[in-house]
C-alpha cells in the first residue's frame, strides 16, 4: 500500500530524491524542559530540538516519490503541561545545512542459511532497516512538499504533536540502545487518512486525519504516539519482515532475489514501502500496548486515555477493513480489558509525572482509579 496522502509513481522511473529538500531537523534531542524548535514559517518539514536548515535534494536512482493528497486544515488543542521533569536525552544529532543521504547498510558478501532465529528477526539487519525506513521517510516528505500537503514548523499542527514527542523521546531511550543514536524526525502531511508512523529510526509521520477526524485530545494522542514509538523500540517490523523474507527461501536454503536483491550483501532492501504496509501480531499489540503507556505516562500523559483512544479508533477506521488502524493494530475485547487491567500499574507513574498523588487524580472519561486487588490466600 502507498503511502498516506501519496499516488503511485509514473510508469517512467524519474530520478527521486534521498533528501528533503527543505529544512528538517532532529527531534527531541535534548529533555521536554530544554527541547526548543526553531523553524521558519516559509519551511514545509518539521523538526524540534534543532534549527532547520535549507537543502537542495540530490540526484537518487529511487523512483520518484508518490504525491499525497490534500485535507483541511484544522484547529489544534495545545499539549498538557507536566509537573515532574523529564531526563535528558543522550542523542543530539546536529543541524546541517544540507540534509544527508540516508546511509545505506552492506553486510558481508554472504548469504544466509535457513536455521535458528536468523531467519525472523536477525535475517535484517538494524542499521539496514533505519537506513531504508529514512529513505521512505525522505520520500514521503518530499512529494508532500512537492505537492503543497506538509505542513510548516510552525503550524499549529505540528507544534502540538512536536510538543508531545519531545515529552516522550527521553522516557523512549532506555528500550532499545540503539535509539540513543537515533536521529528523530516530525512531519504532519495534510491528509484525510487516519494514520501515523514511526518507522524504525525515529522517524515519525502524522496524516492529519488522525488529528482533525477523530479529534484525538492531548492525553490520548499521547498515548497513540508513545505506542507507535514502542512499535519502532521493540523493532516489530524488522521480525515482521525477517519472516516475510524466510517465508521465500528458495529450495536450496539461500535468501532468492527478493525486493530486487539476491542476498543480503548487495545494496539496501527495497523495503521502505512495505513498513508502511505492516500489520502487526497481537503479541506485538501487547507489548507496544505495555511499553507505549509506561513511556507516555512517566512523560505526564493520563494512561486512562488508551481506553478511550483505541475505542475512538475503532469507531472511525472498523469500515476500513484493509488498512484501518484497528485492523493494523489488532483491537479486540480482550486487548481492550488488558489495557485496562494494566492501570493500576501506569496511574502511579503518572500520578508521579504530574506531582499529585494517585488518590488525587481527577476521574478520566467516566473511569476512576483502579487499584490492584490485594491477594487472598
Amino acid at each position: 500500500m502507498p503511502a498516506a496522502g501519496a499516488s503511485a509513481p509514473s510508469s517512467t522511473p524519474t530520478p527521486a530524491p534521498a533528501a528533503v529538500p527543505a529544512a528538517k531537523s532532529a527531534v527531541g534531542a535534548a529533555s521536554p524542559e530544554s527541547a526548543t524548535s526553531t523553524a521558519p514559517g516559509a519551511n514545509n518539514a518539521t523538526t524540534a530540538g534543532s534549527a532547520p536548515a535549507a537543502a537542495t535534494p540530490p540526484a537518487s536512482t529511487q523512483p520518484s516519490p508518490p504525491a499525497p493528497v490534500t485535507a483541511k486544515t484544522p484547529a489544534a488543542t495545545p499539549a498538557p503541561a507536566t509537573a515532574a521533569k523529564a531526563p535528558t536525552a543522550t542523542s543530539t544529532p546536529a543541524a546541517n545545512s544540507n540534509v544527508p543521504t540516508p546511509p545505506t547498510y552492506s553486510a558481508p558478501n554472504t548469504q544466509l542459511r535457513y536455521g535458528g532465529y536468523l531467519v525472523f528477526r536477525n535475517l535484517i539487519p538494524s542499521p539496514m532497516l533505519e537506513a531504508q525506513a529514512a529513505q521512505e521517510f525522505n520520500e514521503i516528505v518530499y512529494g508532500a512538499q512537492h505537492a503543497n500537503s506538509l505542513y510548516g514548523d510552525n503550524d499549529a499542527h505540528v507544534t502540538r504533536v512536536r510538543s508531545i514527542v519531545d515529552k516522550l523521546i527521553p522516557y523512549s531511550l532506555k528500550w532499545n540502545e540503539r535509539a540513543k543514536g537515533w536521529k528523530w524526525d516530525l512531519a504532519v502531511v495534510r491528509s484525510p487518512d487516519i494514520r501515523m508512523y514511526c518507522l524504525p529510526g525515529g522517524k515519525i509521520v502524522v496524516y492529519s486525519g488522525l488529528l482533525d477526524r477523530v479529534r484525538l485530545n492531548d492525553n490520548e494522542l499521547g498515548m497513540l504516539i508513545g505506542h507507535e514509538i514502542a512499535h519502532a523500540l521493540r523493532e516489530h517490523a524488522r521480525e515482521r519482515l525477517g519472516e516475510l523474507q524466510a517465508s521465500q527461501l528458495d529450495s536450496s536454503g539461500t535468501i532468492p532475489q527478493l525486493f530486487g536483491l539476491a542476498d543480503l550483501g548487495a545494496a539496501p532492501l527495497g523495503i521502505g514501502s512495505r513498513l508502511l504496509e505492516m500489520k502487526y501480531e497481537p503479541t506485538d499489540e501487547t507489548e507496544a500496548d505495555v511499553i507505549g503507556s509506561d513511556i507516555a505516562s512517566r512523560a505526564g500523559f493520563d494512561p486512562r486515555a488508551a481506553v478511550t483512544l483505541w475505542d475512538k479508533l475503532a469507531t472511525a477506521t472498523r469500515s476500513n477493513r484493509d488498512q484501518g488502524f484497528i485492523y493494523v493494530h489488532p483491537y479486540t475485547p480482550a486487548r481492550r480489558q488488558d489495557i485496562i487491567k494494566r492501570l493500576p500499574d501506569m496511574l502511579p507513574l503518572y500520578a508521579k509525572a504530574i506531582g499529585k498523588s494517585v488518590d488525587a487524580l481527577p476521574d478520566y472519561a467516566g473511569m476512576g482509579r483502579p487499584r490492584r486487588k490485594p491477594l487472598t490466600d
